[in-house]
């Protein structure tokens, strides 16, 4: 199971690698065999049944304004619910082994003046599927029994008063910029306040705005309490979404 995994990582890097002439090359990363067809690289694992990557993150804030819901702890930090060791370009790995698919549909399409032209890219709706993710977390209360949300129950509009509306999360992959992988470079992974350097975006209301999201106190464990994130495909309920969050 494993070589064939480590082919696959190094066609994935290989993919994405800047194209510039020059560029340094990307190592690929120790992809590690736990069993089970289960999978670790660095603090992230994954399998393929169920598609579904989990890795460790600790409650950052409780209160206050919120711009991003997950960040690395070398990331922005003073704007993020959930901070976390594991490498945003280790997850974007998981992310491709395991057959998630980039949407850019989030992100205005640029003029020749590089400003936003009001118009968003045509994205099949076989890729706008294959990008949909849900984020589950898990966590021991304060009674040592376990406990579950969604990431969506922690967060927040102050607009709307409640807490995000049960849709997916959009994978947009990041970028690269001058080399760097822009995920890594910056440590955003999942991002409230549209940004194209963040894996995951939020794709519902008032995602153009920067400064209505809060942690959901009531639901939020306090800070520094261990959590487990697991990302996986977004399975649309038979109800009709919420769509006034």
């Amino acid at each position: 199971m494993l070589r064939p995994l480590v082919v696959v990582t190094l066609g994935i890097l290989s993919s994405l690698a800047p194209a510039e002439e020059g560029a340094a090359p990307v190592d690929a990363p120790p992809v590690e065999d736990l069993g089970g067809g289960r999978f670790k690289v660095g603090l992230v694992e994954f399998k393929r049944e169920g598609r579904e990557i989990v890795f460790p993150a600790e409650v950052n804030m409780k209160e206050g304004a919120l711009e991003y819901a997950i960040v690395h702890q070398n990331g922005k930090i003073h704007e993020a619910v959930l901070i976390t060791k594991a490498r945003p370009f280790h997850v974007n790995i998981a992310l491709k082994i395991l057959g998630y698919e980039e949407s850019k549909e989030l992100f205005p399409i640029l003029g020749e003046d590089f400003r936003p032209t009001g118009k968003f890219p045509d994205v099949p709706a076989k890729t706008r599927n294959a990008a949909r993710a849900a984020l589950h977390l898990r966590w021991k209360g304060k009674t040592g029994s376990p406990e579950e949300a969604t990431l969506n129950d922690w967060i927040t509009n102050t607009v709307t008063r409640k807490p995000l509306a049960p849709k997916p999360w959009v994978y947009g992959g990041s970028y690269f910029h001058e080399q760097s992988f822009q995920a890594e470079a910056s440590g955003d992974i999942v991002a409230l306040f549209t940004n194209n350097a963040s894996l995951f975006n939020w794709p519902g209301r008032d995602a153009a705005l920067d400064d209505v999201w809060v942690p959901t106190t009531a639901q939020t464990p306090d800070v520094g309490t261990p959590v487990t994130v697991t990302i996986r495909p977004f399975i649309k309920n038979k109800k009709p979404d919420d769509q006034g969050s």
